[in-house]
């Protein structure tokens, strides 16, 4: 009964330690503009939090990247103009692939 208790024990010691948290991998087009940097997935657009990380691509360019959603966002600043961006949630990109 102890060796099963233990053979138990380490697998899903091992089972725990081989899973690593998925994040989301899409397909998007960036969109830059005065209010901020967005994604766009599936006619939807995403606040980009960590906007440094995708500040070399253009505006209209198709880029894969993998991203989590977040609560809030601390970078998220007032805009630099008075256009209305609505945008459907706020991301933070983990990787571009």
């Amino acid at each position: 009964m102890r060796k099963l208790f233990f053979l138990f024990l380490t697998f899903s010691f091992i089972f725990f330690i081989s899973c690593s948290k998925d994040f989301l991998q899409v397909d998007a087009v960036v969109e830059k503009n005065c209010t901020g940097t967005y994604l766009k997935i599936d006619n939807k657009y995403y606040y980009v939090c960590n906007q440094s990380i995708i500040s070399s691509y253009a505006s209209g360019q198709s880029i894969s990247v993998s991203y989590e959603v977040l609560e809030g966002c601390a970078g998220l600043s007032t805009p630099a103009c008075d256009l209305k961006f609505n945008y459907d949630s706020i991301i933070e990109i983990k990787e571009i692939i």
